[in-house]
């Protein structure tokens, strides 16, 4: 009896020949990944993980070739379905988008809350707190208070794209509250518990912004002791100060730029530069009382490079205070 329930020995030459099979089929086709700053090349085969150092500074979602068992190149960016492919391998999860991390060595993190907490926390363990969300895209719906699918793999988030059942107006209206929080009397009727707590969170790390200019200015006394939002070390301060101005900068002009035409405001979000592509803003705003909001992506010249609307290719020939006339002309604005 016992010899019957002793297993069979692995055929050891039989695994080995299977591993070298593998690896050649490995080498022999494209890898589509997702690769972070100083991060690995990930892909499964028949239930095995490879790793590959990347050649060449690559950051995103991209087509990768091996050039031996260690190495693999970028051949370009990954295109949307190939993309969907990858992401569909993983659960999801819906998640509120908060912020972006300003860490540039981080292009494409946001920080973002459950909006189940108990679901996140029975599938996935997660708690609910800011949770790093990763290779979030502006042009693809990733901005403030926006309601979002990530993907989980593993205690990794990656960006999916928009929540199509998640109501508009709950975000737009977070955004609106947000830049005028002193004037909240009361919540938007079917707003869920993790938006009232995304709102808290927000306000926190504002605050947490406003006392940290104090703070820097008295060694040794309560900026030791804050927490892991503010920076510690003279470096990330500075770094994080000359942000926070370019962030005051870049609205007053883009506000300036959309008063000129009569236009309102609402939210921008930074795509940063790369070294395939330069940086872009993706602002959110509505013409004077009217209730539709466009999002256009411009250059940091105000140029426009989507209008978010059709111009028949003419996109460019647009400044963000133009766009608005055009918009405020066209028979599809009301």
């Amino acid at each position: 009896m016992e010899d019957k329930r002793r297993k069979a020995a692995p055929d050891v030459r039989s695994l080995v020949k299977r591993l070298n099979q593998q690896g050649r089929q490995l080498l022999e086709r494209e890898i589509i990944a997702p690769l972070l700053p100083q991060g690995k090349i990930r892909t499964r085969i028949n239930g095995m993980v490879h790793e590959f150092k990347p050649r060449g500074r690559f950051v995103g979602w991209g087509r990768f070739r091996p050039l031996n068992e260690r190495e693999a190149e970028p051949l370009g960016e990954a295109l949307p379905w190939e993309r969907g492919a990858y992401l569909e391998q993983f659960p999801a999860l819906r998640v509120i988008l908060l912020w972006p991390d300003l860490d540039v060595q981080r292009p494409g993190t946001w920080w973002a809350l459950p909006f189940n907490e108990s679901d996140a926390r029975q599938r996935f363990g997660f708690p609910a707190e800011p949770l790093p969300v990763f290779l979030c895209d502006p042009t693809n719906g990733a901005e403030r208070f926006e309601r979002v699918l990530a993907r989980v793999d593993g205690r990794t988030l990656w960006y999916d794209g928009p929540d199509t059942l998640a109501d508009p107006t709950h975000a737009e209206w977070l955004r609106d509250t947000a830049a005028d929080i002193e004037h909240l009397e009361h919540f938007l009727p079917g707003l869920a518990g993790s938006e009232r707590l995304a709102l808290l969170f927000w306000q926190m790390r504002q605050v947490e912004h406003a006392i940290q200019p104090a703070s820097l200015q008295q060694p040794g006394g309560a900026g030791e002791q804050q927490g892991p939002m503010l920076p510690q070390d003279s470096r990330q301060q500075r770094t994080w100060l000359h942000q926070q101005a370019r962030q005051g900068e870049l609205e007053n002009r883009l506000r300036h730029a959309l008063q000129k035409a009569d236009a309102t405001l609402h939210s921008f979000s930074e795509i940063p530069a790369t070294d395939r592509a330069p940086g872009y803003l993706v602002v959110e705003w509505s013409e004077q009382g009217r209730t539709r909001r466009y999002r256009s992506t411009i250059d940091p010249r105000m140029t426009v490079v989507s209008s978010g609307i059709c111009l028949s290719g003419r996109d460019r020939d647009f400044d963000l205070t133009s766009l608005v006339s055009v918009m405020t002309d066209s028979p599809w604005s009301g």
